[in-house]
């Protein structure tokens, strides 16, 4: 049977884990989360969910070191519950990819609106070129989605660095509103606070999906503490200091609601139209490492049964081919989908974040049962009150992870059932060839 290859260097994981990270987080959440609540909200919702991620990321960082495999979430999920955990597991995961990866094609497309006009039917076709980019980029292999990484990365730095250069007086700004929200003076309700914290939350996801990669790491007991905590540090500086430029720009009276609202700070930056593009550039990036990370899960669900057979195939040159087809076709009809039910990508975001928050809940017990020492009680409570407190205003919509993890269960009883439905021909045939 074939495998895939330890081919990701620690610089390579780096750029793969960040381009996961900063594309949509860094160029779409600061609008939305202005959209969600006002400038001390947005603020305070931005510093809480940098502080509920900590030991978050060092339980992944613990499990990625434990069990580096293509398995990923699914067999840390195992870890927790037994078998039927990872069956569970691929498919909540694999919901919120279905709605997560068509997201961020939208949350580009909003970004050439801004540049085009476009009409919805526009932004919708711009997106579902975005995913077809997706697709051709992994259908290329690694060697192309690395260097489609070291762009964006560059990229990426050059259109921080720009953004920070040229608004640094919002900077001072969005200080004194952080002062105000924290000592309590500013416009704070705390409702408010949880839906920036959750809407937030994605900004924070990519490192637990990292893991189905995990498997193709070289030197992995060295790199995979080092690959989670260096994005962590970065990404992490990176967020804080745009969050306080874009809520001093809001205070300001600048304009930056929106998928698209970062585009507003490029008025006052040399070259606005060319670095609207070069959001795109990330963006297109974020969505190649996303479909990355999402064709390892098929494949590995594929290979365990989770999911169909087909998927856990690699062609000639160790690609996913069936995978990869698989997601572009499903983000196609949730782009039209989006376009005919109007579904703000805001819904999605969302929705997206809700699996993920019942998702860590395997992964704590994955880390309880599994660790050892002082860590083992510490950073588990940490994570579970951050889990409370993300989880407590969902209300009816766990329907959907409910649903997702009650369907893999029902699909593990039924390989389960299958797999001794074999065995049980086989040990008749084995007592038929002894009578003979």
């Amino acid at each position: 049977m074939r495998k895939l290859e330890k081919t990701i260097t620690l610089r390579t994981g780096l750029g793969l884990a960040i381009c996961m990270l900063v594309g949509t987080g860094i160029l779409a959440l600061p609008g939305l989360a202005l959209d969600v609540g006002s400038v001390h909200e947005a603020v305070l919702g931005w510093f809480l969910i940098a502080l509920i991620a900590i030991p978050l990321i060092q339980i992944c960082a613990r499990l990625g070191l434990k069990f580096p495999s293509t398995a990923g979430l699914a067999g840390y999920a195992e870890e927790a519950v037994g078998p039927w955990g990872g069956y569970a597991v691929s498919y909540l995961v694999g919901g919120s990819f279905f709605f997560g990866l068509p997201a961020v094609a939208l949350i580009g497309s909003e970004y050439m609106r801004q540049l085009f006009s476009l009409s919805e039917l526009g932004a919708a076709f711009f997106a579902a070129l975005l995913v077809t980019l997706m697709l051709i980029s992994n259908l290329a292999g690694m060697r192309a989605i690395s260097m489609i990484n070291y762009a964006a990365l560059t990229v990426l730095f050059l259109l921080t660095g720009l953004l920070i250069a040229f608004n640094l007086d919002f900077f001072g700004s969005g200080l004194e509103v952080a002062g105000e929200a924290l000592s309590g003076s500013g416009n704070v309700d705390l409702n408010n606070v949880w839906k920036v914290a959750a809407l937030l939350f994605w900004a924070f996801l990519g490192w637990e999906n990292l893991s189905f990669s995990l498997g193709e790491i070289k030197e992995p007991e060295k790199n995979v503490p080092l690959l989670y905590w260096l994005s962590f540090a970065l990404v992490t500086s990176i967020y804080i200091l745009l969050a306080l430029i874009t809520t001093g720009a809001s205070a300001a009276g600048v304009p930056l609601q929106g998928a698209a609202g970062l585009s507003g700070l490029v008025l006052f930056t040399p070259g606005g139209s060319l670095l609207i593009w070069l959001m795109i550039i990330v963006i297109a990036a974020n969505a190649c490492s996303w479909n990355f990370t999402a064709s390892r899960l098929l494949f590995a669900g594929g290979r365990t049964g989770a999911f169909p057979g087909v998927f856990g195939k690699l062609s000639k040159r160790n690609i996913p081919v069936s995978s990869l087809v698989g997601l572009y076709i499903l983000s196609i009809f949730l782009i039209l989908g989006s376009y005919f039910f109007e579904i703000p990508v805001s819904s999605m975001i969302l929705l997206v974040n809700q699996n993920f928050v019942f998702l860590y809940a395997f992964i704590i017990l994955a880390y309880w049962k599994t660790e050892t020492g002082w860590q083992k009680w510490v950073f588990s409570a940490l994570a579970l009150l951050s889990l409370s407190f993300l989880v407590s205003g969902f209300t009816w919509k766990i329907v959907y992870p409910v649903f997702l993890i009650g369907f893999g269960y029902y699909r593990f009883l039924g390989r389960k059932s299958a797999d001794k439905s074999i065995a049980s021909r086989k040990k008749e045939l084995k007592v038929r060839e002894d009578a003979q």
